[in-house]
């Protein structure tokens, strides 16, 4: 059995080494994805309790979606019905005073859609 020999043992062990770092890597990464998605639960209900307190936007629907990723800022898309570009400026300023109040610095990205007077809005 020639292929117990040095050379053969020497890659053999650096391989399961090499699998188990990997292994180790993955499993970080999936932990900290985890305390990250976590966390963007936690502000985006911190978020959703002040808009709907906030009495300039009643009769809108508007529902803040939290992405946070590894590196870079929270991204904020608030999505939703308004009925004028006023409110939706009100529901971007609603988000930006309570996560600096929670000392969380946020990108606003505000995809509301105005409604029209006459269109009734999809439920």
């Amino acid at each position: 059995m020639d292929w117990f020999t040095g050379p053969w043992l020497v890659a053999g062990f650096v391989a399961v080494v090499v699998v188990g770092v990997l292994i180790v890597a993955g499993v970080r990464y999936l932990e900290a994805q985890s305390r990250y998605d976590d966390e963007a639960t936690r502000l985006q209900q911190a978020l959703i309790e002040p808009l709907a307190r906030e009495p300039g936007l009643t009769g809108s629907t508007v529902l803040p979606l939290v992405t946070m990723r590894l590196h870079g800022l929270v991204r904020v898309e608030l999505t939703g019905w308004v009925p004028s570009p006023a409110v939706r400026d009100a529901a971007a300023r609603v988000v930006e005073r309570e996560s600096a109040r929670l000392g969380r610095r946020v990108r606003v990205v505000n995809r509301l859609a105005l409604m029209s007077p006459g269109i009734v809005r999809p439920a």
